[in-house]
């Protein structure tokens, strides 16, 4: 009996009125490596999701060998990761699987050693990189020891040499007897394998072995096309070209760790360019800083118009919950409307390869990746701005969709747009008229010949820096706060895990529940020097409470109005339903000594303690419980969760806000209301978000059976 056995297999999402699967057959054997190719919803994630479990089939039958495990790895690695420490994340599989904790530290060192991740196992998991994020992932899968292992395009967003490391790791795997199923649009994958099978709408085109498929020239055309061309560049390509877009002396570091470094470049009116470089090379920072998104360190950008910004992460980029009215936000909000807006939007879909007519009532949520990364380029296409950056808009699409939209890309740099966008791929750097490369924040390589414009001579208005990029800034600073302790020796930091508990809720438990003014008082005091034993910044401890004081002073005039004096209490103003009592004054003065205490203990215990000390330590105040047959681990788990989604609710927060501002929907408020009535639209996408990342955990949680 095969591994696999796929027979019949038929299904269809209930919006849509064209089947996603139809009567698919095919079988995996034991320690065979088998690719799936295909276009861009033609089906192959949700045949992958059904091999998997994730779906229930609607016809057919899927039959796995008795006894025999899958493991999936998501196309975005990012959705794979269910904890903060890398260790953590690749123990919880088997941790599910109530292994021995012997046996779980065992796969946790060999999946770690084979992924090459093991020097990173105490590391934060969103402090590495896109492509150490793709084996960590992988590792977390490998773990399980599963019988099939499944990938849906898991190397779509790696550089060149971090995907040269995952396919390496997999071949590894792969000679060790390990079985493997991938899905690809990448034909040095597919010549990897044993086993080719390609689905064209939601049937079996072809299903033979690696030979066969590569023998057929004509099926090979058909799935990848032509190569890309590339450009024949001229020495006076640029001689008369006009400056459109001028970056001087730009440097630029998140917290101390500079990305770009005194960067000098022109881009020209109607040329198409390409910057490539590894990931981390600062090539998305670059085009962030153009759009506005961050605010350099150090030097100006010069542009000739507004730049508009295709995202890296198309997945968080659409937030309109069908796709013609995501296309139609921007041009909405430049005052576009009626047949105007409907034609343009149209158009814009028209360009990257989603017809109006079939996509524009899809649900976003419901399109594959490929097509979530074209509509979020029809989307800026859509402005009409004569600067356009793009951020990877190639990355998981397939070859023919591919070629299409460089060929759109050139097209709108012919009639006078400034194209400038970042790829992975030397072939559509090679087909740029400009092929760019930079390595750790510098540009070390320039096709073209013409050289810098002298400073004197730019005529073109400076860039000015999005009022919104002050807002990501924060929301930067929040989530290094919340993710991260800092790294100090203070006499806090050297207690055991579980101490640390006992002295973060000795202080908080105490400054909230002392009734007394002279006892709470002594108690922010105690918080004090907690945070001084910790070395924490005493001045912060002040500065964060002052920005809850507003709401404090609310309460407090709640409670003057509300509460009732005492019989006998000395009124000293009155007016109506407020009054001012001396006991009233003490609720209150009470009140804002317990925040302060309780606040403070919050600050310094996330300060001086890291989430794999929280959670061994939670764990370890649990253990009496675990006697009484109460499911410890489980309230564990949802500590660890917690840690997980807040970064990712922050970051998810930060790609909305992203969106908006290249889309026109957020401007430079001033006054408190107006900032809210702005910031109002930013809830309903969130909470739509939201669901979406939590039901992407969900389901990450189940491909670690938990």
């Amino acid at each position: 009996m095969p591994l696999l056995s796929v027979k019949n297999l038929s299904f269809s999402y209930p919006e849509s009125e064209k089947p996603a699967l139809t009567d698919v057959s095919f079988s995996v054997e034991h320690g065979e490596y088998a690719v799936i190719l295909g276009a861009n919803g033609s089906g192959k994630s949700t045949l992958a999701r059904i091999v998997a479990g994730f779906l229930q089939a609607g016809g057919g039958t899927v039959e796995l060998a008795e006894g025999a495990r899958t493991g999936i790895v998501f196309q975005y690695p990012k959705d794979q990761i269910v904890s903060g420490i890398v260790s953590r994340d690749t123990a919880f599989g088997p941790e599910n699987l109530k292994l021995s904790p012997a046996e779980v530290e065992q796969r946790v060192i060999e999946s770690l050693s084979v992924s090459g991740l093991l020097d990173r196992a105490d590391s934060r998991t969103n402090a590495l990189s896109l492509g150490q994020t793709q084996k960590l992932a992988i590792s977390g899968i490998l773990a399980l020891h599963p019988d099939l292992l499944v990938l849906d395009e898991a190397t779509s967003m790696l550089d060149p040499e971090s995907r040269s490391d995952v396919l390496d790791f997999l071949d590894a795997c792969h000679k060790r007897g390990q079985s493997i199923l991938h899905i690809t649009h990448d034909y040095e994958e597919a010549c990897r394998a044993q086993h080719v099978i390609a689905i064209q709408d939601g049937t079996i085109l072809f299903n033979g072995t690696q030979e066969q498929f590569s023998a057929n020239t004509a099926l090979v055309r058909h799935l990848f096309g032509d190569p890309i061309q590339p450009k024949v560049r001229k020495d006076d390509d640029f001689a008369t070209a006009e400056l459109s877009l001028a970056f001087r002396d730009i440097c630029f570091s998140y917290d101390d760790r500079p990305v770009l470094k005194n960067l000098n470049l022109d881009v020209y009116k109607g040329s198409l360019t390409a910057i490539t470089g590894i990931s981390g090379a600062g090539k998305s920072t670059l085009l962030e800083i153009a759009s506005g998104l961050l605010k350099p360190n150090g030097g100006t950008v010069y542009a000739d118009d507004y730049p508009s910004l295709a995202l890296q992460d198309s997945q968080a980029a659409l937030f309109e919950p069908y796709a013609a009215d995501d296309v139609a936000f921007g041009l909405k909000n430049q005052g576009v409307s009626g047949k105007k807006l409907k034609h343009l939007v149209a158009e814009a879909m028209e360009l990257v390869g989603l017809p109006f007519d079939s996509f524009a009532d899809r649900p976003t949520q419901h399109l594959s990746g490929g097509e979530k990364r074209k509509l979020s380029i029809a989307g800026i296409i859509a402005m009409n701005t004569n600067v356009l950056l793009f951020d990877e808009p190639t990355s998981g699409i397939d070859p023919i969709s591919r070629k299409q939209l460089l060929l759109t890309l050139q097209k709108l740099a012919r009639s006078g747009k400034t194209i400038l966008f970042s790829t992975h791929r030397m072939e559509e750097a090679a087909f740029a008229d400009r092929a760019i490369h930079m390595e750790n924040g510098a540009i070390v390589s320039d096709s073209a010949k013409k050289p810098l414009a002298p400073a004197e001579s730019i005529t073109l208005k400076t860039q000015q820096s999005l009022a919104g990029a002050k807002m990501l800034s924060k929301l930067r600073k929040t989530a290094a706060f919340a993710t991260a302790p800092a790294k100090v020796n203070g006499i806090i930091q050297k207690l055991p895990p579980v101490w640390k508990y006992v002295a973060f809720l000795a202080v908080f438990i105490s400054s909230v529940c002392m009734s007394h003014i002279a006892l709470a008082a002594a108690m922010a005091v105690a918080s004090v020097t907690y945070a001084v034993l910790a070395k924490y910044p005493v001045r912060r401890l002040f500065t964060s409470f002052l920005k809850v004081l507003p709401w404090m002073l609310a309460y407090c005039l709640i409670q003057l109005i509300f509460i009732p004096a005492r019989p006998g209490e000395i009124h000293f103003t009155e007016w109506k339903w407020f009054m001012v009592t001396p006991f009233k004054i003490k609720l209150c003065v009470l009140a804002l000594i317990r925040v302060f205490g309780a606040l403070s203990a919050v600050q310094v215990f996330l300060y001086s303690t890291g989430e794999k000390e929280i959670l061994e330590g939670f764990s370890s105040l649990l253990k009496p419980l675990a006697l009484l047959h109460i499911p410890v681990r489980s309230l564990v788990v949802v500590i660890e969760i917690i840690f997980r989604f807040i970064p990712i609710l922050i970051e998810e927060a930060s790609s909305i806000i992203k969106t908006q501002l290249e889309r026109g929907g957020l401007g430079d408020a001033k006054g408190f209301f107006t900032k809210i009535k702005i910031l109002f639209p930013l809830f309903i996408p969130l909470i739509i978000q939201t669901l979406h990342r939590a039901e992407v955990l969900a389901d990450a949680l189940t491909a670690r059976y938990f």
